[in-house]
């Protein structure tokens, strides 16, 4: 097991890095900066102004002054580990093939120092990965996620009451005055809070104080993702919702109905997506958006033709993107949007940096987590086996229309790597006790 879940160690909360790693994830979860750190972009214009700027030219110097003290810290926590570091990353050396990819996509970029510097810190995201589960249990990154959550619904409702102005999206009249927090976009405030959601319903509490804790943490929490109004985080939240129940429903089956529950649990999951199939029209419309997606259909028409002029190894790692420059700008003013700076679609911006190899063994990392996760399924998860899957979960319904899959210092990139570690070394440690 989990060296007894590390139980020589002081308690999580006395730990001077639980509260550097806290300060670390939180600025992960904001995606690059706070929302009160981003004002100049919460107006009518300042979207489309930031988008103008693209890339590093665009961040401020705040921000990029934040970014590089958290990624010393990063550093600092990693470095004592260093030769664990590298046993585990040898371990996982198909989970992090995509970030050598990454790295080698300097060599074509179209802007070579932006590639570098990014898979640098992609680098020192995913080692940090590793650098948690040397340091802490599974149990523990839980809590150390839900300490992160706590802080992040707090600050957010802060701003929403005292500093509206940061706090409420206020950059045109579509969902003016939904909740953004410290988070720079309503639809980022939704899925980030999401993502810090899911280890509340898996993480081992004792004491009755402490489930009514979680019960609040959970209130408050979904009560900001309503209050975000963002549509497609109200929909992954409900589908991540279902997904847990009914994962703690089959994990509560005897063994030998299991595999029927399996197979009605996909069989399900495949008919939902092709009733949503047959009436996309209608069930957009339903939930306020046309068949187009708010513009995001021809958005994607026009990036594929784009990523099939470089198919096979993309435009370099985060180097498509240049506002009025570059590979985007025919289609930032062919569509008529000058402040537009991603694809809405995870999988689609990973095809244009890294191309069909950088998608393909992306994908061959999911799917083996995928089919470790079945593994665990069959033979008697763990709470933090379930926590797992339920980000791979995450992942699928927030790529469908949006969503990031390689974007440095983002906590929606972090985690899903987290779930690719820690499935792995559950089947391992299955096997392990079967051998025994």
């Amino acid at each position: 097991m989990e060296i007894a879940e590390k139980l020589d160690r002081p308690q999580l909360l006395n730990l001077t890095n639980t509260w550097v790693l806290c300060a670390i994830l939180l600025v992960f979860a904001s995606a690059y900066g706070f929302s009160f750190e981003r004002g100049g972009v919460n107006t009518f214009v300042g979207a489309d102004l930031q988008g103008l700027g693209a890339g590093e030219q665009g961040v401020s110097t705040v921000i990029k002054a934040q970014n590089t003290a958290v990624y010393v810290l990063s550093v600092s926590c990693i470095v004592p580990f260093i030769f664990l570091v590298w046993r585990r990353l040898r371990q996982n050396a198909m989970i992090f093939a995509v970030l050598g990819w990454a790295m080698l996509s300097v060599m074509w970029s179209d802007r070579p120092m932006t590639s570098a510097v990014n898979s640098l810190r992609l680098a020192i995201d995913l080692l940090l990965v590793l650098y948690l589960f040397e340091r802490y249990s599974a149990n523990e990154i839980q809590k150390l996620l839900m300490l992160v959550g706590c802080i992040a619904a707090a600050g957010s409702i802060f701003l929403v009451f005292v500093f509206p102005q940061y706090g409420l999206q206020s950059r045109g009249l579509y969902a003016l005055g939904a909740w953004e927090g410290i988070f720079g976009q309503k639809n980022m405030c939704g899925l980030q809070m999401l993502i810090l959601l899911l280890p509340a319903f898996f993480v081992k509490l004792t004491g009755s104080y402490a489930r009514i804790l979680r019960a609040g943490y959970i209130t408050v929490v979904l009560g900001i993702i309503v209050m975000t109004r963002s549509v497609g985080a109200w929909i992954a939240a409900c589908l991540c919702l279902a997904f847990v129940a009914t994962l703690k429903l089959v994990t509560r089956m005897p063994r030998k109905d299991l595999a029927a529950a399996i197979v009605a649990l996909v069989g399900g999951i495949v008919a939902l997506g092709a009733i949503g199939f047959a009436n996309y029209s209608a069930l957009l419309y339903a939930l306020g958006k046309d068949p187009t997606v708010t513009g995001r259909t021809v958005l994607w028409k026009g990036l594929l033709e784009l990523s099939a002029r470089h198919p096979i190894c993309g435009y370099g790692y985060l180097a498509f993107w240049q506002g009025l420059h570059g590979p985007s700008r025919d289609l930032s003013l062919q569509l008529h949007w000058p402040g537009l700076s991603g694809a809405e679609s995870g999988v689609l911006e990973l095809l244009l940096e890294l191309g069909v190899i950088g998608l393909l063994m992306y994908g061959a990392v999911f799917l083996y987590s995928v089919r470790n996760g079945f593994v665990c399924l069959g033979r008697g998860a763990t709470p933090a086996a379930l926590w797992y899957i339920s980000i791979l979960f995450y992942v699928v319904v927030t790529n469908i229309e949006g969503g990031l899959l390689l974007s440095p210092s983002n906590l929606t990139c972090v985690l899903p790597f987290v779930a690719y570690v820690g499935l792995r070394r559950e089947v391992q440690q299955l096997r392990e006790i079967r051998s025994t």
